[in-house]
């Protein structure tokens, strides 16, 4: 029985050892999320720890980052409040001020003037500007200035620079 014995273990490989399943070692790809792609893709193993990968390099994108393995263990934190539609959308569109409604009454928004910092403005004119839309001068500072109420807040524009 002895030499049976030695027979037998003399024909057994390295390989019979070792543990059957994945080869996890530093170079081999794997399957882990990627934090840029935002999608589970094949990534390559940088760096390992204790037998699991720790860095990750995208064979995609070629971002490197911790090993992830589903999309749960990275998702952002969300508010209980926000109730997401699961799409992008834009941002809406600011609320007007109080200040905004009381300059527009009684005002004729129909025909304003384009704002040019070259024109000399006077208070109760309403204005366009490229950028923050129709407003109504509210008043004059030194120094070429004006004040200006526009639908998202106030702001302080230049005025008859020559």
């Amino acid at each position: 029985m002895g030499e049976e014995e030695t027979e037998v273990e003399r024909h057994k490989t390295l390989s019979d050892y070792q543990k059957n399943g994945p080869k996890v070692r530093v170079g081999a790809d794997i399957d882990a999320w990627c934090t840029k792609c935002r999608m589970v893709l094949s990534h390559t193993i940088m760096v390992m720890d204790a037998g699991e990968p720790l860095k990750v390099q995208c064979n995609t994108c070629g971002s490197q980052h911790k090993y992830r393995q589903a999309p749960t263990s990275y998702s952002r934190k969300r508010s209980v409040d926000k109730k997401s539609s699961g799409t992008w959308a834009p941002t809406p569109p600011p609320k007007a001020s109080k200040a905004w409604y009381e300059a527009t009454s009684g005002k004729d928004l129909s025909n304003p003037i384009a704002y040019h910092p070259k024109t000399t403005y006077e208070v109760g004119q309403v204005i366009m500007h490229g950028k923050f839309g129709t407003g109504v001068v509210m008043g004059e500072k030194e120094g070429g200035k004006i004040i200006v109420v526009f639908e998202d807040g106030t702001r302080v524009l230049v005025h008859a620079r020559a």
